[in-house]
């Protein structure tokens, strides 16, 4: 709706004894409509001086000054003005704080981490593998500000972690029968017995009717929110889970068994290479045990232009999810 207001009652301007006629209405509405449309016209040509507001058509038309080819099936409006601004914002000299800056622009503050290796003069920055249609500008903007004898490496990470909790519940114990009496279940000899016993009603305490005790829980002394497993208790999960983790299968087809792990703490890091291949980009990322089954998987879009170094994090924490289970 536009922010521009006109006053497009026409009718109400007319003299009272118009105002019944219908043709008078009808033309009135038909100039109303006109009014508005123009209205309209007017908030667009406003929006459209700047970037942050401009309409898809507008866009458009600098993507085509700037050679870029956008794609409207993954990239939203929002990302391409993003993208246009830094195109037109790249200017030199350029340091690795206007560096930081472009990362906070295209992906977010907080989303990603750049670590530089010095001696052997590659750049690796690290962001969230479950939506990069940013990465291709990443790289375009990487590659144009950054030295010539740097090499940059996407690092996508996946991030899926294992929540541990425990619960401490009183119980009573009931037991069903009692030593030294008819509970016992045991049939007498009518020999034995020439006359019936009183109160004794065959087969109510027949032994194996019912369990020898039954437990009623009572109340809960520690609740899953308190904190109580110890730090030991969490690494040695992350171990396990990486001694059960042997290979990794990318999109369904692709098996990649060349994997280095590393636990730091109670977080499992798993790093593995994806070979340029076939496809244009991850979609999925699976991790397998020895016998093949899927132990946890992960729906991702990281586009594909050559060989990617892919990061599988899973942290082991205490905590609870949100329904507190």
């Amino acid at each position: 709706m536009s922010n521009i207001q006109f006053d497009t009652d026409m009718l109400s301007l007319l003299p009272p004894w118009y105002r019944e006629i219908l043709d008078y209405q009808q033309i009135c509405q038909t100039e109303r409509e006109q009014m508005e449309a123009l209205a309209d016209s007017i908030q667009a040509v406003t929006d459209n001086m700047f970037f942050q507001t401009m309409d898809e058509a507008s866009i458009y038309l600098w993507e085509q000054i700037l050679n870029i080819v956008p794609n409207p099936q993954t990239e939203t409006l929002g990302f391409r003005q993003a993208r246009v601004i830094s195109r037109l914002s790249s200017r030199p000299p350029f340091t690795i704080w206007f560096l930081y800056q472009k990362l906070d622009e295209l992906i977010g503050p907080g989303r990603w981490s750049v670590n530089m290796d010095y001696p052997n003069y590659t750049l690796y920055i690290k962001s969230d593998a479950q939506n990069q249609s940013y990465a291709t500008e990443v790289a375009f903007t990487v590659n144009r500000i950054k030295p010539a004898h740097i090499v940059y490496v996407n690092t996508p990470y996946v991030e899926s972690g294992i929540l541990l909790s425990e619960t401490i519940s009183m119980v009573r114990r009931t037991f069903n029968y009692l030593l030294g009496s008819w509970n016992l279940g045991i049939l007498p000899f009518a020999t034995d017995y020439p006359a019936p016993i009183p109160n004794y009603r065959l087969g109510q305490w027949i032994l194996g009717r019912l369990p020898f005790y039954t437990d009623v829980p009572q109340e809960i002394i520690k609740m899953p929110t308190t904190p109580s497993i110890q730090p030991l208790l969490l690494s040695g999960v992350a171990n396990f889970v990486s001694g059960e983790i042997v290979s990794a299968r990318i999109n369904g087809t692709i098996s990649i068994s060349d994997l280095t792990k590393s636990v730091s703490g109670s977080v499992l890091t798993i790093n593995f290479t994806v070979p340029a291949g076939d496809f244009t980009a991850i979609t999925t990322v699976e991790l397998l045990d020895a016998s093949g089954n899927v132990l946890t998987s992960a729906n991702v879009y990281v586009p594909i232009t050559g060989a990617t170094l892919l990061e599988y994090r899973i942290p082991v924490a205490e905590g609870v999810n949100s329904n507190g289970q």
